[in-house]
């Protein structure tokens, strides 16, 4: 008769989980420590000297290819347009527009200058899919950056990012569309071979301009960069 209600207690322990665990808690905690991760690289002091750039662009890499699926991004971005494009041009397209937003999205953070991130609430859209709230806080502005993320094979990954109310699938869907009811899809694709090209010229010529201000000791470095 004694070890009933220690039967009981077990029983309950087992049937009633002590905190249950909510989707939106899934999606809360991986875009939370997927930024943390971000801001940790950005924040090491090992990173500052130059020569050590690349290793904290590697890093962060690796963190963002994690963070974000580019092929749902792809598929997303292209909408109903997708269906005009070849297997062989839907490969080609999503690995030049994967290449384009990591080079943009990785220089955007690694302008980052100590800002703080204030996370909010985590809202479902879906059964498998969720909005993080976070507020970027500069010493001018507060900018509100939500990410989207879609629940799939047992992992969370990001599918979009709304910058201020502007979202950034929507952003490159309404310039893909101008093109694609004018041009063709070999069109589109010869636009962003250009524009990845583009991007890593700028990124070794933006390279090229910091050293010159290094070893001129500040001399010059406004203009060489607006060259």
């Amino acid at each position: 008769m004694k070890r009933q209600p220690i039967i009981i207690l077990l029983i309950l322990f087992f049937v009633i989980p002590v905190s249950a665990s909510t989707p939106a808690d899934g999606a809360f905690g991986f875009v939370s420590t997927s930024v943390d991760k971000v801001l940790t690289i950005l924040r090491n002091p090992a990173f500052k000297e130059e020569s050590t750039r690349e290793i904290q662009r590697q890093k962060l890499r690796t963190v963002v290819e994690a963070f974000f699926n580019y092929n749902e991004i792809s598929m997303r971005t292209l909408g109903r347009n997708r269906k005009s494009f070849t297997p062989v041009q839907m490969d080609e397209f999503s690995d030049l527009f994967t290449r384009l937003l990591e080079k943009i999205y990785l220089n955007r953070i690694r302008e980052y200058s100590d800002e703080k991130v204030i996370y909010g609430k985590a809202t479902m859209l879906s059964e498998n899919k969720a909005e993080v709230e976070t507020t970027v806080v500069t010493a001018s502005k507060q900018i509100p950056i939500n990410y989207r993320v879609v629940l799939k094979y047992g992992e969370w990954r990001g599918y979009d990012v709304i910058i201020e109310g502007v979202s950034l699938v929507r952003n490159y869907r309404s310039q893909f569309n101008k093109i694609l009811q004018k041009k063709t899809p070999e069109d589109l694709l010869q636009q962003l071979r250009e524009k990845v090209n583009k991007e890593k010229v700028t990124a070794k010529k933006a390279a090229v301009s910091k050293r010159n201000c290094i070893t001129m000791g500040g001399k010059f470095c406004g203009k060489t960069a607006q060259l």
